[in-house]
């Protein structure tokens, strides 16, 4: 391992840590970009998910980290046997990433940067680091709002929290986020205990609002977006995520190809972009891209029969 990079204080050292569970050219042509730019600033790894029923890892890969379910199951029984009993596994994609913050390998840094896959920078991955890596927060992510303020969110109905939790519980977006290791090692202890249950996305922020650390939004426009970070990095709030009105929302995805490869795409520069949905079909694509309409349509359609 390479001497970790440290802030200019020399206080904190930080690291990247890309988790993908798909292996193309394009994605190692997005990693290589992110490495080489990223790595002006900090450290840069690659975690890969080995899916079941894989017979080995896909020769190009030259991960740093190879997780399999197994060894997320070791180390943590209870959320496994959670993950086991729910259909989707999005919501417990945390097994994977935080198996990979576990690595000895990383024992020396103190804050991890999780960078899924489907996550782009349409400008040089150092301009997103250098500022961010000044941010305060033991969890910073995106997005951050209370459950009040979106009762219809879609995991809420397998949230479960322990009698001290907040009354409000906490959403937040994390495909690109930070979490230090004094949280990242509060998370791992409650998660060999039972109580906290459901989706990531909201049992870390809650939990981390509850037990008193902190949190802070990166950029963007959500009400929580210091003022000096207001309209950095991506733009919109919550309110925004499944539309086409900002580059970093949960869908419809914001492109088929990586800035690496088709920077013209990029309209706005500087700015985080996802989800960015390679190896499709046509078909798939047009069916991503308008399923919002879609789901609209069909809506419209059902109240136009129950007025018949």
């Amino acid at each position: 391992m390479t001497e970790a990079k440290t802030e200019t204080n020399g206080a904190r050292r930080d690291c990247v840590v890309f988790v993908t569970h798909i292996w193309t050219s394009e994605v190692a042509e997005h990693y290589a970009r992110l490495k080489r730019e990223a790595g002006t600033v900090l450290d840069v790894f690659l975690a890969y998910q080995h899916n079941e029923g894989e017979l080995g890892t896909p020769a190009p890969v030259q991960a740093d980290f190879v997780v399999r379910m197994t060894d997320s199951a070791r180390h943590f029984p209870l959320r496994y046997q959670e993950f086991l009993q729910h259909p989707t596994p999005r919501g417990y994609v945390d097994l994977v990433w935080i198996t990979a913050f576990l690595d000895p390998r990383l024992a020396a840094y103190d804050r991890f940067w999780l960078v899924e896959y489907d996550v782009d920078f349409s400008g040089d991955w150092a301009d997103f680091f250098r500022p961010a890596a000044g941010y305060e927060g033991d969890l910073l992510t995106t997005r951050i709002h209370p459950l009040s303020a979106e009762p219809s969110y879609y995991f809420a109905p397998i949230y479960r929290q322990p009698a001290h939790a907040i009354a409000d519980p906490l959403i937040v977006f994390m495909p690109i986020s930070r979490l230090s290791r004094r949280l990242l090692e509060h998370y791992c202890g409650m998660l060999l205990q039972p109580g906290w249950h459901g989706h990531f996305e909201m049992l870390l922020p809650s939990m981390a609002r509850a037990d008193g650390f902190s949190i802070a939004e990166i950029g963007g426009h959500d009400t929580q977006t210091p003022r000096e970070r207001w309209g950095h990095h991506y733009d919109g709030s919550h309110l925004d995520m499944h539309t086409m009105g900002t580059t970093h929302a949960y869908r419809p995805p914001r492109g088929f190809r990586y800035f690496v490869r088709a920077p013209q795409q990029f309209r706005q520069r500087n700015r985080i972009y996802h989800p960015i949905k390679v190896g499709l079909s046509l078909r798939r694509r047009l069916h991503m891209r308008y399923l919002p309409q879609l789901k609209k349509l069909r809506a419209f359609s059902r109240w136009l029969r129950g007025k018949a």
